[in-house]
């Protein structure tokens, strides 16, 4: 019997809003994984399906038109991928590869569908969320618009603090990572954090962040 106290649905806001009884129903739809640091589970042209993170960190990535990497998302518990590809929509760039060893749950298009057909609900708050992963495309985008790196470093920053609701946090990619998220290399990155520290504009311990001003 599926426990109530531990259920991979109960950790994603399009599920947790569902009474006990609904989640069940889903949880047995899903199927269980584990992988280790390292191995590729998505890739351009894989079937659809939605892959929920329930423990460990993922990432998600396209190639640039020079091969490489560009960091879209670093995932964590609760995060997941795959719903614009649950709607018949092929998985023509992204990449998903472990980082740390991870504890997944996916489900498939054909029980994806049965559910939305099953739990009207669910359809609306896929759209919700679907728009909100929108917003935090465009929003590295503007990122990437802007020339300086130390501009985009401070408007990241910024609104880390913003979505958070306090001016320390910790940064939620590695080094490397939140380098290509932003376009640039690690080096420059670091420099950049330098001379914010130095302007008094944040202090830092490694990836604790405050911002200072």
């Amino acid at each position: 019997m599926i426990s109530g106290t531990h259920l991979c649905v109960r950790l994603v806001p399009l599920f947790n809003q569902l009474p006990l009884a609904n989640q069940r129903q889903i949880e047995s739809l899903l199927v269980h994984h584990h992988y280790q640091r390292g191995e590729v589970i998505l890739a351009p042209g894989d079937e659809g399906r939605m892959v929920i993170v329930e423990d460990g960190q993922v990432k998600l990535y396209q190639l640039n038109e020079e091969g490489e990497e560009q960091v879209l998302e670093v995932m964590h518990t609760g995060d997941y991928v795959g719903e614009r590809w649950l709607y018949g929509a092929e998985n023509e760039a992204t990449f998903a590869v472990v980082q740390k060893p991870a504890a997944l749950c996916t489900i498939s298009y054909e029980d994806f569908t049965k559910l939305l057909a099953e739990y009207p609900e669910l359809a609306t708050r896929l759209l919700q969320l679907t728009m909100d992963k929108v917003q935090e495309l465009t929003t590295q985008n503007q990122y990437l618009m802007m020339e300086a790196v130390e501009e985009r470093l401070w408007a990241y920053l910024n609104r880390q603090a913003t979505l958070r609701g306090r001016s320390r946090f910790t940064l939620p990619m590695k080094m490397k990572d939140l380098a290509t998220y932003l376009g640039t290399t690690p080096e420059t990155l670091s420099r950049k954090f330098k001379n914010l520290q130095a302007a008094g504009k944040i202090d830092r311990d490694r990836r604790v962040v405050s911002i200072l001003q």
